[in-house]
């Protein structure tokens, strides 16, 4: 079996059983949406401080070897869920998560591109990542459903935590047999950070890119941040709200895998920027839009990121890769954790419905001023 199919291998048994059903669990264990939504926040800000320093890590030591920290971490994480009784026990899961994140974004991209462009295969990239995701949600979708199943079954929600170990187990043994990378940056740390922020300042492609991504992201996290509260909501079945992740994460797969075509993934790149706010207005409105939603919403961002991808990296140097992959993923974590902490506080004062519309318009109007000001210089 070939390096990139044991990517799509690994990616596939990255599973947790448990996550169709993980606000439910939280919720349960008495925490409020407020308190959600702080973990939320929690968990991603702690991401962007230290995706810098594990990106640095990755393009100095070892991409491979950052990759394998992450899935060590996370296994590490699920007996803390598990055994899980208070906020505390909680945000002591989430601290270990976040860490097992930071290690990730960044590092496992830049390895997998690097080996397509030792290939000769760096076109590819695109079309390689958006599989890679797929098989990442067509796992996601298998373990959402089992999970959901078995703690209906059981009468608990703590069991899938627990019975996610051999499967992360199993991806980071897959992932050991992948070859490593082998490009290194030589820079002293601080050197090689501060040339990273430098060329990202400077090149104006980059910056935009950056800007772009959470456009498009933001209005996106405003639907799926809660959404398994949104749909628990009227559904009130742990089941039925793992059926509706697993359905997500189907969707998701599909979109990830199916590759349009150049065209028509530019042209969804281009006007992502108000089709998403405009599809989360939708989720605001009714249940029934919300399952629309989420076919449209994530088909859409699924073909505008993977555009957003391909022009990623290859804007950036080999050598930085990891680094300036991780300062992307450092300013996505820090809004995204700030959008989470105030969702959470609007949800508990206003409702989730009521909540999205208004963060909605407030979205649909910001991409609209961005839309038309890039429109202008084209």
């Amino acid at each position: 079996m070939d390096c990139i199919k044991r990517f799509y291998l690994a990616g596939f048994l990255y599973i947790a059983l448990y996550a169709g059903f993980y606000q439910v669990y939280l919720q349960s264990l008495g925490l409020s949406k407020g308190q959600i939504g702080l973990l939320a926040a929690v968990s991603l800000l702690l991401v962007a401080f230290l995706e810098v320093p594990t990106g640095v890590v990755a393009d100095k030591i070892s991409k491979k070897t950052s990759v394998l920290v992450a899935r060590a971490l996370f296994l590490a994480s699920l007996p803390l869920l598990y055994f899980a009784n208070s906020f505390a026990d909680v945000f002591l899961a989430t601290i270990i998560g976040a860490l097992s994140t930071a290690f990730t974004t960044g590092a496992e991209t830049g390895w997998l591109y690097e080996l397509l462009k030792r290939d000769g295969r760096a076109d590819e990239y695109p079309r390689v990542y958006g599989r890679l995701r797929s098989f990442e949600m067509a796992g996601g979708f298998v373990g959402t459903l089992t999970g959901g199943i078995l703690a209906d079954f059981a009468g608990s929600m703590r069991l899938p935590i627990i019975l996610s170990l051999p499967f992360v187990l199993t991806s980071l043994l897959i992932l050991v047999t992948i070859p490593k990378d082998t490009v290194r940056s030589g820079l002293p740390y601080g050197h090689h950070l501060l040339e990273s922020i430098r060329f990202v300042w400077n090149s104006r492609e980059v910056l935009w890119l950056f800007i772009y991504a959470n456009i498009i992201g933001l209005p996106v996290t405003l639907f799926t941040a809660f959404m398994q509260l949104y749909f628990y909501g009227f559904l009130a079945s742990v089941l039925a709200v793992s059926g509706v992740v697993a359905l997500h994460m189907t969707i998701n797969s599909i979109s990830w895998y199916i590759d349009v075509g150049d065209k028509v993934r530019e042209r969804l790149y281009l006007y992502a920027g108000i089709l998403l706010p405009f599809l989360s207005l939708l989720a605001g409105l009714s249940g029934w839009f919300g399952l629309i939603t989420l076919v449209l919403e994530t088909f859409i961002f699924a073909q505008a990121f993977k555009e957003w991808q391909g022009r990623f990296q290859k804007a950036i140097p080999d050598e930085k890769r990891a680094t300036v992959g991780s300062l992307y993923s450092l300013i996505a974590a820090t809004t995204n954790g700030a959008l989470n902490a105030v969702l959470g506080w609007l949800f508990d004062y206003v409702g989730i419905m009521r909540g999205i519309v208004l963060a909605s318009v407030f979205f649909l109007g910001l991409s609209s001023l961005a839309f038309t000001k890039k429109m202008r210089n084209l």
